[in-house]
Order: structure tokens, then C-alpha cells, then sequence
């Protein structure tokens, strides 16, 4: 079993006081091991790297250490803090290579562009420290949301788009999904590229959940076809240990036009299996995942890439 470790709001306030009374102004000295943290920059549209040095070999106290530099103003004085505006670090969490950090409310006020980079600086930066692999956000320990209403959920650093040191408004940097949509007939499968601009719709937002929205937008041309209903929304979508768990609203149940069960299940797994992080997906509808679905699939399966429905 893992060890999960809490620290307190008094308890990391003493923390983060003494490891900067430690660290100082000798943050930058080529001593400890180095670590790349991410920032800001002050007209809020990237973010940018600055290289620091660690000086604890303990991860609990290294964490501290990362925490308390996200909390710093940077040298380079066109970055900002990442967690400023009133944003304290409520509590943290180790537990296996899993950190959960809860922050304060006001978090919530953050705008919607902000947020993703403020989101993607903590990640990044976070997992930066040697035996930490990913990162969870709440708000006074409640899971924190995107701006739909979706539970983020565990993050990694590889679901974020990189925009380091890349405008967020550039539209020449692209990235390409494999996704899986209906032949005409309903009953097979044909895998197509699509790609999206790195813009702030994509910039910054679990790639697993790009995926969803985009199967749910549908083909691009007439050569393939919808696999799930248009109105179908995507309540969460969460990653751990390699599984994909997503959980939509009850629209999905509803079948579109004459796409078999299989093409609707798969079209999505296949996609999603076509990330790095992912290998299995696990469905709920409504948070309910003991029901059958259209009477042929029983919820409570693992279901893995089948590549056996392709045309």
C-alpha cells in the first residue's frame, strides 16, 4: 500500500517559510539538483522555464521546495509568480508518485487562459522532482473542474500541450490526433488524421479529453461517418495507471444514425488508445458503470484496443 503523506495549512506555511529562509537569494547557485520550473509570463500568453537547484534529497521536501519557488517571483522580471493573486497552498499530498495539491478558493477567479497555464506550470513543475510521475488540483479539497464543468482529474505533464515559450495565439503550431470514425455502413471503422491548431482551445487541455470532444464534433468530410450522438457531454474524463475513465451523461446511450454498438465503443477506445498514457478505458454513464449498455456491454469491463472492426 502507498504511503500518503499530508501536510497542513500551518504545517506548509512553516515549511515554505523556512525553505525560503534556506534557499534565499541563492536559489540560482549551481549547487543540488537542478530542476526546470515553470513560469508565467507577465502578459499571461506562455509559459517559460527557469532552471533552479534543489538542495533537500528528500521528495517531501522537495515538493516543499517547488511549492515555495511557484509561490517566488522569479528574477527574470518579465515572469510573474505562478500562484499569486491571493492564491495560497491550502494543503499537499504524497501519495506513490501521485502529488495532490489543494488550493485556496481563489483559484476560482483565475481567467479561463490563466488558468490552463497556471494549471500546466504546476504540473510541469511538479513532476520535474525525481519519483514524482503526476499531479492532482482541488480547491479547498474539491476536485477541481475546467471551465465545462469536467473533473480534470490526475494530470501529467505529456497531456499538456507544449506552449513553452510559445504564444498561445500562434496558429502555426499543430498537433494530430489518429481518431476512428463509422463507415458508411455503421458497422466498421476508418482511422483519420485530423489536425487541430494550438490555440487556447487546445493549448494547456488533457489531450484524452480533446479526443472526446472531437469524436463527439464528428468527421471533418464525407468519407466517414459520426459514431456518438451529438449531444452527448463528457462529465469527466481521468487517467491512472494506463486506464482511460470516462463518464458521460445519458445521451450517449442513444445510438446515431445506424452505427453499431461495437463502432461506438471502439471508435472511441481505439482513439484514445492511440495516446502514450493510454491502454484501456473503463465507461460510465451518469457515474453509473454496473448498467449494460444498449444490452450488449456490461460497463463494469476494461475494454482494450480492437482493431478487428476496421474496414
Amino acid at each position: 500500500m502507498n504511503k500518503k503523506v499530508w501536510v497542513g495549512t500551518a504545517v506548509l506555511c512553516i515549511l515554505l517559510f523556512c525553505t525560503v529562509c534556506l534557499t534565499g537569494c541563492g536559489k540560482d547557485k549551481e549547487h543540488g539538483t537542478a530542476v526546470d520550473i515553470s513560469y508565467i509570463n507577465k502578459n499571461e500568453t506562455k509559459l517559460v522555464k527557469e532552471k533552479h537547484y534543489l538542495e533537500s534529497t528528500d521528495i517531501k521536501e522537495r515538493i516543499v521546495e517547488v511549492l515555495t519557488l511557484l509561490c517566488t517571483m522569479p528574477d527574470n522580471k518579465e515572469l510573474r509568480a505562478t500562484l499569486t493573486s491571493g492564491i495560497n497552498v491550502v494543503t499537499y499530498a504524497l501519495d506513490g508518485d501521485q502529488v495532490t495539491v489543494s488550493l485556496s478558493e481563489k483559484y476560482r477567479d483565475l481567467p479561463r487562459t490563466t488558468e490552463v497555464l497556471t494549471r500546466a506550470a504546476i504540473v510541469r513543475s511538479l513532476t520535474a522532482i525525481d519519483g514524482v510521475s503526476c499531479v492532482m488540483l482541488t480547491i479547498n479539497g474539491e476536485p477541481l473542474t475546467d471551465s465545462a464543468g469536467t473533473v480534470v482529474g490526475v494530470m501529467t505533464a505529456d497531456m499538456f500541450v507544449d506552449n513553452a515559450g510559445t504564444k498561445i495565439e500562434e496558429e502555426d503550431t499543430k498537433v494530430t490526433l489518429r481518431l476512428y470514425f463509422a463507415n458508411e455502413t455503421g458497422d466498421g471503422l476508418i482511422a483519420v488524421n485530423r489536425e487541430l491548431s494550438h490555440n487556447a482551445d487546445v493549448s494547456n487541455v488533457s489531450m484524452e479529453k480533446v479526443v472526446l470532444e472531437q469524436l463527439i464534433k464528428g468527421p471533418a468530410s464525407d468519407e466517414t461517418f459520426p459514431t456518438i450522438n451529438p449531444a452527448t457531454k463528457v462529465i469527466s474524463v481521468t487517467v491512472q495507471d494506463g486506464v482511460c475513465y470516462i463518464n458521460f451523461d445519458s445521451a450517449f446511450e442513444t445510438a446515431i444514425n445506424n452505427v453499431t454498438t461495437d463502432v461506438t465503443i471502439y471508435s472511441i477506445v481505439n482513439s484514445l488508445s492511440e495516446l502514450s498514457n493510454i491502454n484501456k478505458v473503463q465507461f460510465s454513464i451518469d457515474g453509473d458503470s454496473d448498467n449494460r449498455f444498449r444490452d450488449k456491454y456490461d460497463f463494469s469491463t476494461v475494454f482494450e484496443r480492437n482493431l478487428s472492426l476496421m474496414d
